[in-house]
């Protein structure tokens, strides 16, 4: 990886007033400001020597489960064969966790499979089987799977996208948006990867603003977004975020409440806010987490309360 880019940012603020209008459908469902606790993990495992310390974390998550696991990604190394029996044992692995986990891919697992340390496989192929493999039907993966809205069920242009998912916990909403790390595969070398970064980054831009949209609709007190790329670690001219960012920069401003936006990428716990409105002012209710990764084998335990002085709790654990 290039060395990672951290723009400079203000002071992190944390402590968020929180105010939720409420709807006529959330009296009557599930938009209730209230506690939501959930784990954030990526970028592992990466080698046969992470696969012990990794087994040991996924015990510690359900030693205490939280309301739900999401993974942002990256599920094996770059130099690990993207093979069948790999990616399936990754997905089992994730099917161990006692409650709900939701996936979102990474690069590694499918944009950058053409390499040879990775097997010299079609991006687009092993994107394919990823989607057969981890996304059946419309539940997430662990134990104890919840249904999610997809992406895939307006049909259409939309129909493949079964990996963009959202769902609602206690006035919280919760985003997933397949955009992946190595410039989220843009490469107009390639047509055919032009191709697919095109369509999956027109679904991916619309999913996030839907999100957004939502989540003033609802009454939500809190959106938060996760993808595996830290769409400010660049590889050449790079572009390939460029839409992603507008898309959480306008929605968040439109929103107006706290954003956290979860990814990976970088493998360095960071919790800081470094997203811009268009007029360049910072948007001090756009929250960023870095989750560790890589060999740094530890997830991140999130508490949104929106009663709390601050709103925000971060916990990184790990096996140590």
């Amino acid at each position: 990886m290039s060395r990672y880019l951290k723009p400079i940012v203000a002071t992190l603020v944390l402590a968020l007033a929180a105010c939720t209008v409420v709807t006529p459908r959330q009296q009557s469902s599930s938009l209730e400001a209230a506690p939501v606790e959930f784990v954030a993990i990526g970028d592992m495992p990466y080698g046969p020597n992470d696969i012990g310390p990794f087994v040991a974390l996924l015990a510690m998550i359900n030693d205490n489960p939280p309301d739900i696991t999401v993974h942002v990604g990256d599920i094996k190394g770059s130099g690990t064969p993207c093979t069948d029996a790999v990616l399936i044992g990754q997905r089992d692995y994730l099917n161990s966790v006692a409650g709900a986990v939701v996936f979102t891919p990474g690069d590694n697992e499918w944009t950058d499979c053409h390499t040879r340390p990775a097997g010299g496989y079609d991006p687009r192929e092993r994107l394919a089987f990823l989607r057969d493999l981890f996304f059946v039907d419309d539940r997430s993966l662990g134990q104890q799977p919840r249904v999610l809205e997809q992406q895939s069920a307006q049909g259409g242009d939309f129909a493949p996208f079964v990996e963009n998912a959202r769902w609602q916990q206690n006035g919280v909403m919760f985003v997933t948006a397949h955009v992946v790390g190595s410039n989220n595969g843009l490469d107009r070398r390639n047509p055919a990867a032009a191709a697919e970064y095109d369509a999956r980054n027109l679904a991916s831009t619309i999913w996030i603003r839907e999100g957004f949209a939502l989540a003033r609709a609802e009454g939500a007190y809190v959106l938060v977004l996760a993808m595996q790329a830290d769409p400010f670690l660049l590889y050449g001219i790079g572009g390939g975020f460029r839409d992603t960012l507008a898309a959480i920069s306008e929605g968040a401003a439109a929103f107006g409440k706290p954003v956290l936006v979860v990814h990976g990428d970088g493998h360095e716990y960071t919790v800081d806010t470094p997203f811009y409105g268009s007029n360049g002012q910072l948007l001090e209710n756009v929250i960023r987490l870095e989750v560790p990764g890589a060999a740094d084998i530890r997830a991140v335990r999130v508490r949104i309360d929106p009663n709390a002085a601050k709103m925000f709790a971060f916990e990184p654990f790990g096996p140590g």
